[in-house]
């Protein structure tokens, strides 16, 4: 059986299991420091919710041709930079905008919950960035003032909140991607 790669054509006995080709196949990709990114298997396209036991234990014979897209770590981890990079201006514009109500008195201090929910995922992007090695990926500088965001947030301070957000938070959304 025929397993395409990119283009490049990887042979595997008709009798062998789908885990086993998938297996050849990924240590493929993985030799040349890519990544399968998409993967079709008799014309359909294949997730992880289908690599199921019984998809798995299949022979290779009875699924049809295998073909499969790979990316360079390197391609995979500069589109995740972007993408973090979009959603800290995201972060920073959407904290811009609690501001004038925090320090006008027209918003209560629970109005930047869902912001701080969204500033968790951002952290926690930052350090799975950080803790699969990847360089200029760091949170260390927001965390101080995060939790001194939450200490204004409990004591119910809106000119304290917002005073941490413009002044501390914000303007190190840009400077956590960069951080070492």
């Amino acid at each position: 059986m025929d397993i395409t790669l990119d283009g490049e054509q990887l042979q595997v006995p008709d009798n062998t299991s789908m885990m086993n080709a998938l297996a050849a196949l990924s240590d493929r990709a993985h030799a040349k420091h890519r990544i399968v990114t998409s993967l079709t298997i008799g014309g359909q396209t294949i997730t992880d919710r289908d690599l199921t036991p019984p998809f798995l234990n299949q022979q290779v014979r009875n699924v049809g041709t295998m073909q499969a897209i790979s990316q360079s770590l390197q391609s995979i981890i500069i589109e995740a930079k972007q993408a973090i990079e979009r959603f800290a201006a995201e972060l920073r514009n959407d904290g811009q905008v609690l501001l004038a109500p925090l320090r006008s008195g027209t918003a209560q201090v629970g109005t930047i919950d869902a912001w701080l929910g969204r500033l968790a995922d951002y952290t926690e992007m930052l350090e799975a960035g950080q803790a699969q090695g990847v360089e200029g990926l760091s949170s260390a500088a927001l965390l101080p003032w995060i939790q001194e965001l939450l200490g204004a947030r409990t004591t119910a301070d809106a000119i304290r909140v917002a005073d941490l957000l413009e002044y501390e938070l914000l303007p190190r959304l840009a400077d956590a991607r960069l951080a070492a």
